[in-house]
């Protein structure tokens, strides 16, 4: 059950919103020695999730649970700041793993007699008391286009992750690049004239946060797989034979594209060869591009070449409307 209020989600027990990668958590971390008395002091970034929410209201309930509540409630813990576990912990604090506290709220709407916390309302990590270790950070739900997140892995649109994901020193890579869904230049992504029927836009597709690079090397890998596709016989080809093929090609509308499906399914093969991600991240991506792709239908053609497609793959990108 999804409850809203000034049309955010609540934050309660039985809700999906979450803190994610709040930086920097600075803990201190072990050896500790001379050199180095309390541990050596490491930035982490910092999670939490509303399932460890308590300390919420009593009577007035969302799905039976507890909701979050100003000054009153948190989450039990946060995660993501284990390994600073010298013996000081938190630089502030004195705690890793401590808990997370709401510092914004609803205006108006009220439980028990108390503002509500919401999706985007701020909150701080790591407490051992109201005083938390980290910055302000925004709660996310996935309500807000966060499909899946943990410690190591962020999946969601490219509206929702991409500034959490730079500010912790990653780029969001969107999985099917967003150029298979357009005739147009980047600059034109947002003119529906120029998309593919029932595409994701360039905020809407879904995205994985990555090291730079494992970026590039995904983008590397991306690049030649979809090129090929979009050249279908023109491999072992030279000198005229080759220009003759692809003369044949452009005619037919085939050159610089090819099926969603195929382009899909060469994209999501290369995030098994990322190094940072594990396998049950690579899982979630994978479905979670494979539901958005669902969309289209089973002729639907998606550009794989760099430079804009021809008049003619064009045509089988966007075919015209029959007439009335």
């Amino acid at each position: 059950m999804t409850v809203y209020a000034n049309s955010l989600e609540v934050a309660c027990k039985a809700q999906g919103n979450k803190v994610i990668a709040a930086f920097p958590d600075v803990c201190f971390t072990p050896p500790e020695n001379p050199a180095t008395p309390p541990g050596v002091p490491i930035p982490y970034p910092s999670f939490g999730f509303d399932s460890d929410t308590d300390k919420g209201t009593s009577t007035v309930k969302i799905g039976g649970q507890t909701i979050t509540q100003k000054n009153k409630s948190y989450y039990t813990k946060t995660t993501g700041t284990e390994a600073g576990c010298a013996a000081k912990k938190g630089i502030i604090t004195s705690k890793n793993t401590g808990k997370e506290y709401a510092v914004a709220w609803s205006s108006n709407v009220k439980a028990d007699g108390e503002p509500v916390n919401r999706m985007t309302d701020l909150s701080t990590n790591n407490h051992a008391s109201p005083q938390g270790n980290t910055l302000t950070f925004p709660k996310l739900a996935t309500g807000a286009g966060v499909i899946y997140s943990t410690e190591k892995c962020l999946i969601g649109s490219y509206d929702a992750i991409a500034a959490v994901c730079n500010e912790n020193g990653g780029e969001a890579h969107h999985i099917v690049p967003d150029k298979c869904f357009r005739t147009g230049s980047r600059a034109d992504a947002d003119v529906a004239s120029t998309r593919i029927a029932n595409a994701p836009t360039l905020g809407e597709g879904v995205c994985v946060c990555l090291s730079p690079d494992d970026h590039e090397r995904i983008h590397e890998a991306d690049r030649e797989k979809i090129v090929t596709l979009g050249r279908p016989g023109l491999a072992k080809l030279k000198g005229t034979k080759l220009a003759a093929a692809k003369a044949k090609l452009k005619a037919q509308g085939k050159l610089g594209v090819a099926p969603m499906s195929k382009i899909t399914e060469a994209t999501l093969s290369s995030l098994d060869d990322l190094q940072d991600l594990n396998a049950n991240c690579i899982k979630k991506a994978k479905e979670a591009v494979e539901e958005q792709q669902s969309a289209f239908g089973a002729s639907q053609k998606g550009r794989t070449s760099n430079p804009l497609p021809g008049k003619e793959a064009k045509k089988t990108m966007k075919p015209p409307k029959p007439r009335k």
